[in-house]
Protein backbone atom coordinates (compact mmCIF):
# COMPACT_ATOMS: atom_id res chain seq x y z
CA UNK A 1 0.00 0.00 0.00
CA UNK A 2 1.48 3.05 -0.77
CA UNK A 3 -1.18 5.77 0.13
CA UNK A 4 -4.44 5.51 2.95
CA UNK A 5 -6.68 6.25 0.24
CA UNK A 6 -5.38 2.65 -1.50
CA UNK A 7 -5.21 1.47 2.14
CA UNK A 8 -8.71 2.51 2.75
CA UNK A 9 -9.98 1.03 -0.86
CA UNK A 10 -8.49 -2.11 0.38
CA UNK A 11 -10.12 -2.80 3.55
CA UNK A 12 -13.20 -1.72 2.78
CA UNK A 13 -13.35 -3.98 -0.07
CA UNK A 14 -11.96 -7.01 1.85
CA UNK A 15 -13.98 -6.27 4.98
CA UNK A 16 -16.82 -4.76 3.73
CA UNK A 17 -19.05 -6.00 6.46
CA UNK A 18 -17.17 -5.50 9.10
CA UNK A 19 -16.37 -1.83 8.82
CA UNK A 20 -18.78 0.85 9.77
CA UNK A 21 -17.38 3.58 8.64
CA UNK A 22 -13.87 4.77 7.30
CA UNK A 23 -12.13 7.78 7.20
CA UNK A 24 -8.72 9.76 6.55
CA UNK A 25 -7.43 12.80 9.37
CA UNK A 26 -4.41 14.12 10.11
CA UNK A 27 -2.57 11.55 8.09
CA UNK A 28 -4.32 8.58 9.38
CA UNK A 29 -6.92 5.75 8.51
CA UNK A 30 -9.84 5.72 11.14
CA UNK A 31 -12.06 2.81 11.25
CA UNK A 32 -15.07 2.15 13.31
CA UNK A 33 -16.48 -1.37 13.98
CA UNK A 34 -18.19 -3.42 16.32
CA UNK A 35 -16.57 -4.52 19.29
CA UNK A 36 -17.40 -8.51 17.80
CA UNK A 37 -15.33 -7.76 14.88
CA UNK A 38 -12.35 -6.90 16.52
CA UNK A 39 -10.29 -10.20 16.38
CA UNK A 40 -11.48 -10.71 12.67
CA UNK A 41 -10.10 -7.33 11.53
CA UNK A 42 -7.03 -7.25 13.50
CA UNK A 43 -6.24 -10.35 11.94
CA UNK A 44 -6.65 -9.11 8.88
CA UNK A 45 -4.85 -6.16 9.40
CA UNK A 46 -1.85 -8.00 10.75
CA UNK A 47 -1.54 -11.03 8.42
CA UNK A 48 -2.43 -9.33 5.35
CA UNK A 49 0.88 -8.80 2.37
CA UNK A 50 -0.85 -5.43 1.79
CA UNK A 51 -1.33 -4.08 5.06
CA UNK A 52 1.60 -5.77 7.57
CA UNK A 53 0.28 -3.55 10.60
CA UNK A 54 1.92 -5.81 12.95
CA UNK A 55 2.83 -2.98 15.44
CA UNK A 56 0.26 -2.23 18.77
CA UNK A 57 1.33 1.31 19.38
CA UNK A 58 -1.71 1.93 21.95
CA UNK A 59 -4.69 1.16 23.05
CA UNK A 60 -6.86 3.59 25.16
CA UNK A 61 -10.70 4.13 26.17
CA UNK A 62 -13.02 6.74 25.89
CA UNK A 63 -15.78 8.04 28.01
CA UNK A 64 -19.05 9.14 26.14
CA UNK A 65 -21.41 9.78 29.48
CA UNK A 66 -24.33 10.53 27.14
CA UNK A 67 -24.22 7.46 25.45
CA UNK A 68 -25.77 4.08 27.23
CA UNK A 69 -22.75 1.96 25.97
CA UNK A 70 -20.46 4.68 27.52
CA UNK A 71 -16.56 3.22 27.24
CA UNK A 72 -15.21 2.22 23.51
CA UNK A 73 -11.37 1.25 23.23
CA UNK A 74 -9.56 2.46 20.56
CA UNK A 75 -6.58 1.10 19.31
CA UNK A 76 -4.11 2.45 16.97
CA UNK A 77 -1.61 0.26 14.56
CA UNK A 78 1.53 0.97 12.68
CA UNK A 79 3.01 -0.49 9.41
CA UNK A 80 6.39 -0.25 9.22
CA UNK A 81 6.37 -1.68 5.86
CA UNK A 82 4.23 0.85 4.61
CA UNK A 83 5.24 4.28 7.56
CA UNK A 84 1.22 4.18 7.95
CA UNK A 85 -0.86 4.23 11.10
CA UNK A 86 -4.69 3.14 11.48
CA UNK A 87 -6.94 4.17 14.37
CA UNK A 88 -9.89 1.63 15.12
CA UNK A 89 -12.53 2.03 17.39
Amino acid sequence: MKTLVELEKKINSELTTKINNSEIRHNQLYLEIDKEDIIDVTLFLKNNKDTKFRQLIDITAVDYPEKEERFKIVYLFLSHENNLRIIIS
